[in-house]
């Protein structure tokens, strides 16, 4: 860069012309004093930059620019001030117009430098755009390429402009009023002493086919408003390309919004097949994502000896995922291999600010883009105070965050209050944000949610720090979503669970941020014990049961007792969630122990006066956890087998009289004795039981239950003998299971879909749904069937026979056919193949006719 300390200035050649001439005599005065560029713009109101490029001999500087850089060297403004106005009337003169003027930045008007990557889509949209549309603004975060596409449209439309493409850079620019000067110099216009300059153009642009390219214009909106308004009344020939952090927000705009670069898929699992070591170029190992070939380009060229193999490939894809494909900060990362191997670069990205600082940056791009934070450091000065906050406080969560939610985060609600706004001014302050591009949003069943790159979070969460609003900031995001999980918790067993299921889908990621990290000083214990109540249900419906018993495991560790007799109550309703949690993802011994802290902490728990009947408590009474216990401990007793002690710890759990709604015990308790009458052969009774528990579900308006009775049912019919009538209650299930998108319920239902297609003489189906629903099990955490011996032994018979009838090769492509087809086309094959004629599910088993089995009928018959 011009005039850095330590290093000389581009030379000039006098005989070039004036602009050269004058640029060298600015040169001189400046050496005269010795000073550095960074000592002048200590002493005025420009950058460092602003006052190197007004003796850099590329363009004319603007005349404040002139001379703040005079007085910073002591020079006499009224002589430079003529001599500035002499070489600007020279170069006003008519041969200097030229299709491309001299200001035009790299990319603009020269050759390329560096490959231009991706952007397929965006330059058809916008050269259509510029088609019929007078204004078209490129408007994405900062570092996302605005400039570099701006300058390949320019090249793809330009012979379009018989009269010439302009481009005027407003960066440097340090108010509203310096914009109708600077694009008028940058066409070489130059306004008499006394002329308006946006007059000047108007009238040297008159008649003429033009393209005028106003590139970052986010800081002076008011000014290129002003400016583009007076011009395209009176210039119908005229289209002007803008790009801008932000919209110009004029009715003639249209914005065309400049997302990252595509990233690259998640990495499959290593083939066992491939051979390691085997190193291919970037192209034949498949650089398969725009932001993934930009970042191998960049990386080539920065060290030559780097090339995209088989073993670093899911590496580089991790460093494009974690800098959110932004081409500046790939670029500045590519240069870090140097020095860096690619797994060092990604352990670093935590730090992104501090290892993407200018020592990395090129050294001729302007100071806002030699280094990451001093990107998003002219972003944040371009907030309001108001904007700023929100942006701060919204750093927090993770995975988006829904508009009524970040309203609620930034405005006057909550227990922490410093630093929040009140309603309107929030919504305004996410407005802002979103039209800054730092916030990006997404609609989704009417609803709006807003999503922030996780480069964007980063900065704002060090500017969060820096406030000393940090810990205020933290203790409100984590109340805000603890009580959602409380709420859903609640809602369980109500007609409301499907609708607070998918609630909580979608905050997956914000409530894992909270439940794996350890409570801010000032949190009540209470907080996130209630919220454990939620945890359950959410975990097994969103396949993430693995991860669910790790929440849990570490707030016990965190809270080994209950913190305080007022809290013992919740203490015991996180332990029995953190068994349930435990005992799907196969840790039988570990949800024993569990269970047995919970049950002895019971007795010392105080008493609770239990809700009225058909009113939701905020938690379980005593009694109702113990018998929530019991029926936890009959459970893995019937994943094994053991259908004497499960049904033991059942009836255990009937005989209580006392369930909990959100914990569904009672059906639970009655499934259970359902699944132990299949497991002991007395079909009819099995279906006595299960449909009573069904018409509980039914009548209560719970969703996920249903789904599985009805599963139960199915495997019922199955075990009978009477495949044929299973299918229709496994349709129904597979409804109820994608009302709450319930991806464990599917597999569960694809398993013993796979079992009735198989007896049903179909074995060729039943491994297609085998190999569809293969890959669900691994990522959940959980056991295939949950190790259900029943179900596992069905299984196993199931593959035995489909291989023996198929044979392995017709096998394996049937299996592979399930793959590709994915597990819901699959099914939707599945059963429009063998769908049967409508019809009701069998009736209940003639001894259950006369109405429900009363809980002593039921111990009575589970004895028996």
């Amino acid at each position: 860069m011009a005039g850095r300390p330590g290093r000389p200035e581009q030379p000039l050649n006098p005989e070039a012309g004036p602009l050269e001439r004058f640029a060298l005599d600015l040169r001189a005065l400046r050496s005269r004093v010795r000073l550095t560029y960074a000592e002048m713009a200590a002493s005025t109101r420009f950058s460092q930059s602003a006052l190197s490029q007004a003796a850099a001999g590329r363009r004319l500087p603007s005349r404040e620019v002139l001379l703040a850089y005079v007085r910073a060297c002591g020079g006499d403004p009224r002589w430079w001030e003529e001599c500035w106005e002499r070489v600007r009337n020279e170069l006003n003169q008519p041969q200097e117009a030229r299709h491309t003027h001299p200001a035009t930045p790299p990319g603009f008007g020269g050759v390329e430098t560096t490959s231009f990557v991706g952007r397929e889509t965006e330059l058809t949209q916008a050269a259509a755009l510029l088609e019929h549309s007078r204004l078209v603004t490129l408007v994405g975060v900062g570092g996302v390429g605005k400039t570099r596409l701006a300058g390949r449209v320019v090249r793809e439309v330009g012979e379009r402009f018989t009269d010439g493409t302009y481009c005027a850079e407003l960066a440097e620019l340090s108010s509203d009023h310096a914009v109708p000067e600077a694009v008028a110099s940058a066409v070489g216009v130059h306004a008499r002493a006394g002329q308006d300059p946006l007059s000047a153009l108007a009238a040297a642009l008159r008649g003429r086919c033009v393209l005028l390219l106003l590139d970052n214009c986010e800081h002076v909106l008011g000014g290129c408003a002003r400016t583009i308004q007076g011009l395209l009344p009176v210039l119908p020939k005229l289209r002007v390309l803008a790009t801008s952090r932000q919209p110009i927000n004029l009715g003639s705009e249209h914005v065309l919004q400049v997302r990252p670069l595509e990233l690259p898929p998640l990495p499959p699992p290593q083939s066992p097949s491939r051979t390691p070591g085997d190193e291919r170029a970037p192209g034949a190992c498949g650089v398969d994502s725009p932001a993934m070939t930009l970042f191998a380009d960049r990386a080539e060229a920065a060290s030559p000896g780097f090339r995209v193999t088989d073993a670093n490939r899911h590496v580089v894809a991790q460093v494009c995922r974690r800098l959110d494909g932004l081409p500046l900060a790939l670029e500045i990362a590519a240069r870090r291999l140097r020095t860096l191997a690619p797994e060092e670069l990604v352990k670093r990205l935590d730090h992104r600010f501090r290892l993407l600082g200018p020592s990395a940056g090129e050294r001729i791009a302007p100071p806002r883009h030699q280094a990451l934070r001093a990107l998003f450091d002219w972003s944040y000065e371009l907030c309001t105070e108001a904007e700023r906050r929100a942006w701060e406080q919204l750093s927090l969560c993770t995975g988006g965050v829904l508009l009524t939610d970040a309203e609620q985060l930034c405005g006057p609600a909550g227990q922490d209050t410093a630093g929040s706004m009140g309603g309107g001014e929030a919504f305004e302050a996410l407005v802002g944000l979103m039209d800054k591009s730092l916030l990006t949003r997404i609609e989704t069943e009417g609803c709006t949610r807003l999503h922030m790159l996780e480069t964007v979070r980063s900065y704002g969460q060090e500017r969060l720090v820096e406030s000393g609003r940090a810990q205020s900031a933290l203790r409100r995001h984590r109340a805000w979503y603890l009580r959602l999980a409380a709420r859903a918790g609640l809602a369980y067993g109500s007609p409301a669970q499907a609708s607070w299921l998918r609630r909580l889908r979608v905050e997956h990621s914000n409530l894992r941020q909270i439940a794996t990290s350890p409570a801010p000083p000032g949190e009540p214990a209470a907080m996130v014990l209630h919220a454990c109540l939620g945890f359950w249900l959410h975990c097994l419906t969103s396949a993430n049961v693995g991860e669910g018993a790790g929440w849990m495991r570490g707030i016990l560790e965190r809270h080994p007792r209950p913190p305080s007799p007022e809290t013992a109550l919740l203490w015991c309703q996180a332990v029995w969630v953190a068994g349930f949690l435990l005992l799907l993802q196969g840790d039988h011994d570990g949800a024993r122990k569990v269970i047995t802290r919970g049950e002895r902490a019971l007795p010392d728990v105080p008493a609770v006066k239990a809700a009225p009947a058909g009113d939701h408590a905020d938690h379980p009474t005593p009694e109702q956890l113990t018998a929530a216990f019991l029926q936890l401990r009959a459970l893995p007793a019937l994943f094994a087998g053991d259908t004497e002690t499960a049904v033991k710890f059942t009836e255990a759990s009937l005989t209580t009289g006392q369930w909990s709604d959100a914990l569904l015990t009672r059906e639970q308790c009655i499934a259970q004795l359902g699944f132990a009458a299949v497991m002991q052969g007395d079909h009819a009774r099995s279906t006595g039981l299960l449909e009573q528990a069904l018409g509980m579900s039914e009548a209560r308006g719970d969703v996920w239950h249903r789904c599985y009775l009805l599963w139960a049912l199915a495997v019922n019919h199955s075990d009978a003998g009477r495949p044929d009538l299973a299918l229709e209650p496994l349709e129904r299930a597979l409804r109820h299971a994608r009302e709450i998108d319930e991806h464990l319920g599917e597999a569960a239902l694809s398993e013993t879909l796979a079992w009735v297609l198989s007896s049903c003489g179909d074995p060729r189906s039943a491994a297609v749904v085998l190999g569809a629903v293969d890959r669900v099990w691994h990522p959940s955490g959980a056991p295939r069937l949950f190790g259900f011996v029943l179900l596992t032994t069905h299984r196993e018979r199931v593959l035995h026979s489909a291989h023996r009838l198929l044979g392995e090769s017709e096998y394996r492509r049937a299996y592979q056919e399930g793959q590709h087809l994915g597990l819901r086309r699959t099914l939707e094959r599945a059963f429009a193949a063998h769908r049967v004629p409508s019809h009701t599910i069998p009736g209940p088993h003639p001894a259950s006719r006369h109405g429900s089995p009363s809980v002593a009928g039921l111990r009575k018959e589970a004895a028996q």
